[in-house]
Parts: structure tokens; sequence; C-alpha cells
């Protein structure tokens, strides 16, 4: 899924012609989304509804997509809008920071059930309401974090922000709010530019990681090395025999009855552990 159909949004099909013979507006983000990219849409219940649709050209700015063929009938506001072949469903998708971080006892995540794990399976959240952040907020994030993770863990000084550059402009008002100039250092008949030309590098002494395809009313704490890579069986090379993970091309088309090799050799990975 790259994204959902926000409640109340515009859904057209079939009321232009070219490039712009269908649209939607607006989505969540826009720029996520590629010109020409192939798309099809699902219902929340997990419906296919049929057919795909190719998207013109991409208005960031309005967080518009633009469609050069019909959508598929049915198509709606609170349809995902997943990548064309995709198989949609549990165990189908990759998940992402969305799915995992949830506060929530109920429902499930990789496979377990939250409401066997209280507490452990869910994501504490800070709500805001739609106000704006202020400095306290990474603080009282800090709190949140030592209560889940113990003051005195490593792992709590490698957390990062993550969220999209409409909070970092919020965190830029924050510091326009306190600036001091000495106005015995301005010199000549133009006004003092009091703007940055770049939003900060961090956020409550944290790295903030500013992406333009995230979520534009939140951002995420990650803390990083808390982070695997789920496997069953270790990606290895595989054993020809005797140690040896590189063998001859044998030259299949070899007639003259004596056993032949290319000037070639080959490898192979696998992930599956024969005993």
């Amino acid at each position: 899924m790259i994204d959902q159909i926000p409640v109340g949004a515009t859904v057209s099909s079939s009321s232009g012609v070219g490039a712009q013979t269908s649209y939607i507006t607006p989505v969540n983000v826009a720029v996520a989304f590629s010109d020409q990219q192939v798309v099809q849409f699902y219902t929340t219940a997990g419906v296919n509804r049929g057919g795909t649709a190719t998207i013109s050209y991409v208005d960031g700015p309005t967080n518009t997509l633009w469609f050069s063929t019909a959508l598929p009938a049915g198509v709606a506001a609170t349809d995902y809008i997943v990548v064309a072949g995709a198989t949609y469903g549990t165990g189908a998708s990759i998940l992402g920071i969305k799915a995992w971080d949830v506060n929530s006892n109920s429902g499930t995540i990789a496979g377990l059930n939250r409401a066997s794990y209280p507490g452990r399976l869910s994501t504490p959240t800070i709500n805001l309401a739609g106000a704006a952040i202020t400095p306290g907020i990474a603080q009282r994030a800090e709190v949140l974090l030592g209560r889940a993770l113990g003051p005195d863990a490593d792992s709590i000084k490698s957390g990062i922000w993550y969220g999209p550059p409409e909070q970092a402009f919020a965190q830029s008002n924050l510091m326009y709010n306190v600036q001091i100039a000495n106005a015995q250092e301005i010199h000549g008949d133009k006004t003092l530019d009091m703007a940055k030309k770049s939003f900060a590098d961090t956020f409550g002494g944290r790295k903030y990681h500013k992406s333009w395809t995230a979520i534009n009313n939140r951002m995420d704490l990650l803390v990083l090395d808390n982070w695997y890579i789920g496997e069953l069986s270790p990606l290895e090379l595989y054993d020809f025999g005797g140690g040896n993970v590189v063998a001859p091309v044998p030259d299949i088309s070899s007639t003259n009855g004596t056993a032949s090799y290319l000037t070639s050799h080959m490898f192979a990975l696998t992930n599956v552990r024969g005993e």
C-alpha cells in the first residue's frame, strides 16, 4: 500500500480527457507516487476494485493525482492505493512504521496477538489533537522512552525523530519565537533577514530525519538499536562439498564422453539449511 484516500477527498473518474481523464485530490502524500505509475485499488475490507489506473502526473503541492485512464468502478474515499500487481492482504505486504507504531492492545502484529502481551506490542503516543508541537514534547517523549526501555538502556541514545518537512517547519517556528538580534551589529538600510535557509537538523537533541513521503500530521521517535531483521535461516553461500562455495560450470554440450567444463564458475545463495 502506498497511500489511503482520505475521508472527504474528491474522486473523479472519466471527467476529463488525455492526461486529465481522472483525478483524486487530496491524497496524503502525492510525492510517494511517480508519473506513469500503474496502481490498483482495494477497499478497507481487502476487496480488489478490479482493473488498474495509470497516473499521468503527480501534483505534489496540492497532493493531487492525475490519471490518463478511467479509475476502476467504485473507487472511493478510504480505499487503499496499492502497487499494481501486489497481492494486498495479511502476510502479503511489507509493514511500515504506521503498522508497527500503534498505541493499542488489540489486533495482531507479526502474527502475535497484542492482547496476549499487554503493553509489550503497543507504542505510547502523545496526542496533541492537532495542536502545534512545543519544545516540551521532546522531554515528554523521553519520559515515555525511559519507562519503556529503562533509564539506563544504552539503546535510548540511538533514538531519532522521523517525520515530514511540515514538522521540521514547526520546529523552526519554535526557534523564531525566541530569536534575539543585536541591532548594534546591523548595518546598511535593509531589513535584517530573520529566516534561516534550511530546517533544523535536530529536535530535543536528537537527529531529525526529514522525509518528503512521511505522513504530515505525525512524527515518530525510532530507537533503531532495537530494530532487527527476522529470519528463519541465514542467507549463505551454498557448499558444493568440501567447503567449496564456487564450482566450475560443466559443458553439457560436450559429446566426446569425457567431462569438460566451461571457462566460467558459479555460486549459489541459499536460506534453507539441510541436516
